[in-house]
């Protein structure tokens, strides 16, 4: 039966699967499921294991905490975080198109950050 927790845990689940850029079937062999139950776990309709977290947590590099905060109590911690995986990932292409974005978020220009080009 899904309720809210299990509904928002498991969207935790699928956040961080896909920060660690597993689809749900290399999460479940990594895990030993099936991936029908990582798809209901994902969705709420399952819960996963208290004993089967701590492996969880390793294969997505993530502590167990983190699994319980939702996005809407989200600290700027977890979101720096999470965001540094996420660059961490990219390609040099993609790194470059989000460094302009994000300059062009702030309102900054190369120089703000880096001093005068010379």
């Amino acid at each position: 039966m899904k309720n809210e927790f299990s509904i928002n845990f498991g969207k935790r689940i699928k956040y961080f699967r896909n920060i660690a850029r597993l689809s749900q079937e290399q999460l479940a062999e990594k895990m030993g499921l099936s991936t029908n139950t990582i798809s209901y776990i994902e969705s709420g309709k399952n819960n996963i294991s208290f004993a089967k977290l701590p492996k969880l947590c390793k294969i997505l590099n993530i502590e167990p905490y983190q699994l319980f905060i939702f996005d809407n109590d989200k600290p700027d911690a977890d979101r720096m975080q999470e965001t540094v995986k996420i660059l961490e990932s990219m390609s040099d292409k993609q790194l470059g198109i989000t460094y302009k974005l994000i300059l062009n978020l702030a309102n900054l220009r190369p120089e703000d950050v880096h001093g005068p080009i010379k």
